[in-house]
């Protein structure tokens, strides 16, 4: 059967399977061809391209959403992490504080247990790796009061004259 044939046998009733039919043909031998033309590839390019655009259509409203989201997340991460640097401020402080009334208490002649000295120790290791982490840290106030503590400590440690 020739393509005049073929051409001929096309019922009207028949134009769009026999457009199909010949269509695929047709595309097929272009993909076997030396010439290197790939009807599919275009097509499944083309056809992707139709399915992004119209599902970016229908979840438009989503999508936007989603920006406003990321938008009020990364809003909410960067208040935390502001948050979290101004609590460990706090905490610095605050161990700063015991230090110096600790100190304080040891120039009052207050006695202490070894216990007691433990968590002071605590609170100058955190204090002092806040320092270092932290240059604009204010960190001349508890020097010497550290000073006077650890030399109290080794004094007590070795007369066992802790409370």
């Amino acid at each position: 059967m020739g393509i005049t044939d073929f051409l001929s046998s096309i019922r009207a009733g028949h134009i769009i399977e026999d457009c199909g039919i010949l269509t695929l043909i047709l595309f097929t031998l272009l993909q076997i061809s030396p010439i290197k033309i790939n009807p599919w590839s275009w097509i499944g390019k083309l056809c992707g391209k139709l399915l992004k655009k119209l599902g970016r259509a229908i979840n438009g409203e989503v999508i936007a959403e989603l920006g406003e989201v990321k938008t009020k997340l990364s809003a909410l991460e960067q208040r935390d992490k502001a948050q979290d640097a101004e609590r460990a401020e706090d905490k610095a402080l605050d161990a700063r504080r015991r230090i110096l009334q600790f100190a304080d208490e040891i120039r009052r002649k207050d006695r202490h247990s070894e216990e007691h000295f433990n968590n002071v120790f605590e609170d100058i290791h955190f204090y002092q790796n806040y320092c270092k982490t932290h240059e604009n840290f204010e960190n001349d106030r508890a020097k010497i009061s550290i000073k006077i503590i650890e030399s109290t400590y080794e004094k007590c440690s070795s007369d066992n004259d802790f409370l």
